[in-house]
This record gives C-alpha cells, sequence and structure tokens, in this order.
C-alpha cells in the first residue's frame, strides 16, 4: 500500500494540476496501475483493507542490507544509501526508498519536549558569542557579540577580535548605550567562560570579575541549564539569523568597515523586520511595551581598560599579544603601567601618560614612535654603561650636578637614583626637575622618591578614580581631603601656623646661624 503521503501528493498533482496518471508515476517512480487506482478511489487509506494481500516491492530483496547500514550507521542518509544500491541493481527512485528508511530507522537521540518560555517587558535579555572564521586573513577570527531582549525581540550586534573579557564587557556597555542608557533586571548566559567560572548542576559559580561586572548595573545573572535549547532560544535564533540574512553575499573592506555594514544592518533591517516568530516589528515593541520596564544604567562609568605593569626592557619596547610597542628609552630598567583598549594602547609612568599607540591586531609588529629614541644614536660607543645618563641628568641644570655630587657622597644607591632621575626628567621635563631639585635643595632634604613628591605637589597631573556608590546614601557621604602639607612639616622641620597652614622659613639661615 501506497503511504497516505504519496497518496496526497498523486491527488494533489492530478486533481490540482492537471497531471495524468503516467507523468506522476513515471516522477514519483510509482506503477502506473497504483497511481490511477488512488485517483480513480479519491480517497486516502491509511490501512490496508481487510483481505489485501501484501504486494511485492522492489526494495524487497534489498531491505535487508538497508537495515544492515541502518545499524552500522543510524544518521546514514538516505541519498547515501540509494546511491549504493543503485551499484547492485536497485531502479526504483529514492523517494521510494525514503518512505521505506522512515519506518525502520531508529532515532539514536528521542526527542525531548520543551516547554515554551515568555517573558514580561524588561525582563529578560540573551547574550551569546557567535564565530564567523578569520575574516581578513591576519590570523584572527572574527567574533560576533549579541544581545537579544526577550519580550521585544530587539537586537544589538557587534564584532569583535577575541572573546577576552574586556571585549565581553565593552560590548555590554555600548548594548546598554544602545538601548539608551538602560537594561534589563537579568541577563541569560550559555555557560560562557567569560561568565561562569565552575558548575555542577544547578550550582553555579561566577567569573568574581564578571559578577562585579554584572552587579555595577544591578543585573541579576543567570547559567542557562546546559544542553536545555528553549532556555537560549532567542539569542540562537539571532546568531542563526545574522548567518542568513547579514553575513551572506558581503565584501569588507576592513574591520572598520565590518562594523560599520553590521551597524546599518542592526538598524536598517534586523529592528524593522516582521519577527518571524512573534509577526511582530521588534523596534515597535520596544518603544511602544518594553522600553519604559528597563532599569537605568549605573550612571558611574565600569572600567573597561585591560591593566598591566611591565619593566621597560633594554630595547625599549614593550611586548602585548606578539606585537612590540616604543617608550622612551630612558625608561629602561622602569616599570610602567600599559592601558590597553579596543583601539589604543596607552603607557603611563608614575601616572603620567609617556607613550600611546594604536592598537595592532596582527601578530609579531613593532611599532616604534620616533620621538621615543632620539639622543640614543648620539651615545658614545666606547663610553661606560650609565655615562650617558648621569650626563643627560646633569644637562637638566645646575642643582642637578650639585645634587649628584650630595648622593655620591652619601649612602643612597646611585644607580637607583639616576635611573630614577632619568625617568623623572623624561615624564616632567628637565626645566621642572632642576626647579623641583633647587627647592628640594633649599629644604636640605635629597632623593628621588622626595623628588617626585614634590613634582606632584607643584601641579602633576593625576587622575583619582571616581568614588565607589553603596546602596546605603549613609556610606556615600563625602568627606574633605585631609591638608597633606601638614606632614611635610615632620620632614622638612617647617612650622605650622595656629590656622593649620605650614609656613615655609627660611631654614638655610636658620642652620648657618646654629652652626
Amino acid at each position: 500500500m501506497l503511504s497516505p503521503q504519496i497518496q496526497a501528493e498523486i491527488l494533489a498533482m492530478h486533481f490540482g494540476k492537471g497531471r495524468s496518471a503516467r507523468s506522476i508515476a513515471r516522477e514519483l517512480g510509482i506503477n502506473r496501475k497504483s497511481v490511477a487506482a488512488v485517483i480513480a478511489r479519491r480517497l486516502i487509506q491509511t490501512k490496508p483493507q481487510v483481505g489485501d494481500a501484501p504486494r511485492a516491492s522492489m526494495l524487497d530483496p534489498y531491505k535487508h542490507l538497508i537495515q544492515e547500514k541502518l545499524l552500522r550507521d543510524p544518521a546514514m542518509p538516505a541519498t547515501a544509501i540509494h546511491q549504493s544500491l543503485r551499484r547492485m541493481g536497485f531502479s526504483g527512485s529514492v523517494r521510494r526508498l525514503q518512505e521505506y528508511i522512515a519506518t525502520v530507522r531508529v532515532d539514536p537521540k528521542p526527542r525531548e519536549a520543551f516547554l515554551k518560555l515568555s517573558f514580561e517587558p524588561g525582563e529578560c535579555a540573551q547574550v551569546d558569542w557567535g564565530e564567523f572564521g578569520d575574516v581578513f586573513g591576519d590570523g584572527r577570527k572574527i567574533h560576533a557579540f549579541v544581545f537579544v531582549l526577550c519580550h521585544s525581540r530587539k537586537i544589538y550586534v557587534e564584532f569583535t577580535r577575541s572573546e577576552r573579557f574586556e571585549d565581553f564587557v565593552r560590548c555590554h556597555e555600548r548594548a546598554f548605550r544602545f538601548l539608551g542608557g538602560r537594561v534589563p533586571k537579568e541577563c541569560w548566559y550559555d555557560n560562557l567562560a567569560t561568565a561562569v567560572t565552575e558548575r555542577m548542576g544547578k550550582l553555579v559559580r561566577f567569573n568574581a570579575r564578571f559578577r562585579a561586572y554584572i552587579g555595577h548595573h544591578g543585573i541579576t545573572p543567570y547559567a542557562c541549564t546546559p544542553a536545555s535549547g528553549n532556555e537560549k532560544g532567542r539569542v540562537e535564533d539571532g546568531v542563526k539569523y545574522i548567518r542568513s540574512s547579514f553575513w551572506p553575499d558581503r565584501q569588507f573592506r576592513d574591520f572598520a568597515d565590518l562594523q560599520a555594514q553590521c551597524m546599518e544592518w542592526v538598524a536598517g533591517t534586523a529592528n524593522v523586520r516582521e519577527h518571524r516568530t512573534t509577526k511582530r516589528i521588534p523596534e515597535l515593541v520596544f518603544e511602544h511595551e518594553e522600553k519604559k520596564y528597563l532599569l537605568g544604567c549605573n550612571p558611574h562609568s565600569y572600567e573597561t581598560d585591560e591593566v598591566l605593569s611591565k619593566d621597560v626592557p633594554p630595547q625599549f619596547h614593550l611586548t602585548y599579544e606578539t606585537n612590540q610597542y616604543s617608550v622612551p628609552w630612558t625608561l629602561v630598567g622602569m616599570v610602567v603601567t600599559l592601558r590597553i583598549d579596543d583601539e589604543t594602547v596607552r603607557i603611563y609612568y608614575g601616572g603620567k601618560l609617556v607613550a600611546t599607540h594604536s592598537r595592532h591586531y596582527g601578530k609579531h609588529k613593532i611599532f616604534t614612535t620616533p620621538a621615543h629614541q632620539e639622543g640614543l644614536l648620539e651615545r658614545k660607543s666606547g663610553a661606560e654603561h650609565h655615562t650617558w645618563q648621569v650626563a643627560l641628568v646633569k644637562q637638566a641644570g645646575e642643582s642637578m650636578e650639585r645634587y649628584l655630587k650630595l648622593i655620591a657622597a652619601g649612602h643612597r644607591s646611585l644607580r637607583s637614583e639616576v635611573k630614577r632621575l632619568v625617568a623623572l626628567i623624561t615624564i616632567y621635563g628637565a626645566e621642572s626637575v632642576n626647579a623641583a631639585t633647587a627647592e628640594l635643595l633649599i629644604r636640605g632634604v635629597v632623593g628621588a622618591d622626595n623628588l617626585e613628591m614634590l613634582l606632584k605637589a607643584n601641579g602633576a597631573e593625576h587622575r583619582a578614580p571616581e568614588p565607589l556608590q553603596f546602596q546605603s546614601s549613609k556610606l556615600n557621604r563625602m568627606t574633605g581631603s585631609p591638608d597633606l602639607n601638614r606632614y611635610n612639616a615632620f620632614l622638612f622641620d617647617e612650622p605650622i601656623s595656629p590656622e593649620g597652614e605650614v609656613t615655609h622659613g627660611d631654614s638655610g639661615e636658620s642652620d648657618e646661624g646654629s652652626d
């Protein structure tokens, strides 16, 4: 007996398209008399009629071979089995074979039923990564950060060159800005390494840095249950939609062009289309239903830079992600701080910016700023190793030469002092360091640490971090900053006025008088 599906197709082809029994039989690979019987009956039989004997099939000689192949590989496609049978003399159609295989194939993974989840406006967003391979041939894979609001299905997409924690946080920040500075109550994640450190069943340990960030905005994180497709369907559908709608048949000049085309597609296509599931426009649902239920972002910005400390090596280039970035050569041997975002590499010494480079995503490249090596070539080839450093310090001014003599007569390390003096000259300039040294000598004090404190007190730029904000308003009360100059009196023997101010007396004259 023909299957109900084949019978229905025969009736549709004959009565709907006017096809003859002969042409239908030829196309479906079925006996013409069987087709004619279905047309004459004009009914679909689901069970054999009483008294009907089972009819012979072209597949009968091959059924045991088919079953053996399915036992070895339950997922073997019918087309592959059909090609094998063809070589053995089978002349039937692949459709007939597919019908038989459907009755004998055992599904190795029984399908599981899932509850359909629904979300209230502003309740939840789902977040995940999608990988798109080495697009630009530079050895770096391109990744897509996908953020979907579960109620309205409004989507935010951003491409990155890695899935590192700093990229993950920066993408969140831009997604929240995309929503107008608003955040959902919960964010669901598919057990990403940047979000989840460890999991045992329902017990989840979130990454401490990630938990600190997500708590900064008052969001509750949720790690989806492994192998539960219904819990992350929104964002997984979003990744599939990017692959099918945005990615095909596009060319990108560079990474910036990729980002520009992506944002244009998000605004002009993804969020203004009629959604396949909801049959509504995501942008309109967001504006009229969901936007008012979202929470406000924390007004205080969150640190998203990667921060590292490194010693400046003799070649005065610092290595980051296999690439080398220059700093002033006079900082060799000093410890500097690197702050890296997705566009720039900034290098600081003592809180002061000393070098800025555009971040490069290639590999094993060297980037040198010409000003960072000025004066290096003038060093005498046969000179003592530290002669140039001493000469540089003396060139800063008369006070510096006197200062060096005092250091040489004391107990402080000459090498350490000279290295720090060179660094201070590089950061603050020879004129400022010379003036501060003169002031220090008047006070009868030496030491690079004291000199650096004086330079900062005289107006060096210092960017203080923003204060933490606590839920209790009492904890957010700001007190006045203490006057640290009061403590200088203990070091410099300066008197303090009744009002608490330090008075700078002529300590040099009083010392001479006492002598």
